[in-house]
């Protein structure tokens, strides 16, 4: 479990430092202020830093069968949703206009979408502290290829 969590933590910080720029650049050029893309973008540093911490301790206890490509995806979407409605939320808060908030919620969801995905795709790829299914014995391998064989003599029996 240590080692989940320390995975974890370093993860949600490489995330969320390149989450924070992405936000910080996306409200700048909405809003086209420094100070309020320093707020939403500072607020959403601490607020998600949370979130995607369990959101990320969540994901780590499903059972696995591999990194895959779909498991990212969909962790991509999860992710995304908690996050742009966070960010819509501070958005709201900091600026006070509906369609202004919607808008930095709305297109960071579209960059940061691509850039979590991408990420998800690196940390695949990291097996630092990478927690993985026990390897199997030789004789365990060996019960298994017998079951095997015997499964498929019972049904080649009932087919005849």
């Amino acid at each position: 479990m240590k080692k989940v969590i320390k995975r974890t933590l370093v993860k949600t910080v490489v995330w969320r430092l390149i989450g924070s720029m992405d936000t910080f650049v996306v409200s700048y050029i909405v809003t086209g202020t420094f100070e309020t893309a320093l707020k939403i973008g500072g607020i959403g540093l601490f607020t998600k830093m949370i979130m995607y911490f369990i959101h990320e301790l969540i994901w780590s206890k499903r059972k696995k069968k591999g990194l895959t490509v779909k498991r990212s995806f969909f962790k991509t979407l999860t992710w995304r949703m908690i996050g742009s409605l966070d960010t819509f939320i501070i958005s709201l808060f900091i600026v006070e206009a509906v369609v202004t908030a919607a808008t930095i919620g709305g297109i960071g969801f579209f960059t940061k979408s691509t850039l979590y995905f991408l990420h998800e795709r690196a940390w695949s790829k990291i097996k630092w502290l990478k927690t993985s299914p026990p390897l199997l014995k030789e004789h365990e391998i060996e019960l298994i290829d017998d079951f095997k064989i015997d499964i498929k003599s019972i049904i080649t029996k009932n087919k005849e």
